[in-house]
């Protein structure tokens, strides 16, 4: 017997409205060539996809822009920083919401509360993410859930303020 899932209506919009007010927004610092630490110059900017947003009517999709830069002494083209894991097609807030929540529940559950949280997501992706040997990230108790602190903090901070 499927067991209900039991979420506090003010969490899933809180998630949902720190995700969305990423929509659109540009991350645009890189110190230095992470490869050389040589100096940088502008190559061109990346729309990226971040995640989906269950809303009435549909899905939303989220994405940011993330300038590129060429090193100047070796010729490598890296992102600036932002809120992804390498290879990766969502954001870190997300991915990291997979690894707390499949830490205490299968991958399918797992995916079953992050749809019910607004973040549409399915278990072969939760499934994807916490088989790559992620460290587990800091998570901390908030509404009767265990959850990322990059999640939370996400919510509580001003749009294009993270830096990796």
């Amino acid at each position: 017997m499927k067991q209900k899932i039991l979420i506090h209506p003010m969490l899933p919009t809180i998630i949902q409205a720190g995700i969305a007010n990423l929509d659109g927004q540009f991350y645009t610092s890189l110190d230095a060539c992470p490869s050389c630490g040589g100096d940088l110059a502008g190559y061109d900017t990346k729309k990226r996809f971040f995640a989906s947003l269950h809303e009435s009517g549909g899905h939303r999709d989220i994405f940011i822009f993330v300038n590129r830069f060429r090193c100047r002494t070796c010729g490598l083209v890296s992102p600036a920083n932002a809120p992804f894991y390498p290879d990766t097609r969502i954001g870190s807030p997300v991915v990291d919401l997979c690894l707390t929540l499949s830490q205490e529940m299968s991958c399918s559950r797992a995916a079953t509360v992050i749809n019910a949280l607004g973040i549409v997501i399915d278990r072969g992706t939760v499934r994807n993410y916490t088989s790559r040997g992620f460290s587990p990230p800091p998570a901390t108790e908030f509404f009767g859930f265990l959850l990322p602190v990059s999640l939370i903090s996400q919510t509580m901070f001003t749009p294009g303020s993270f830096q990796s």
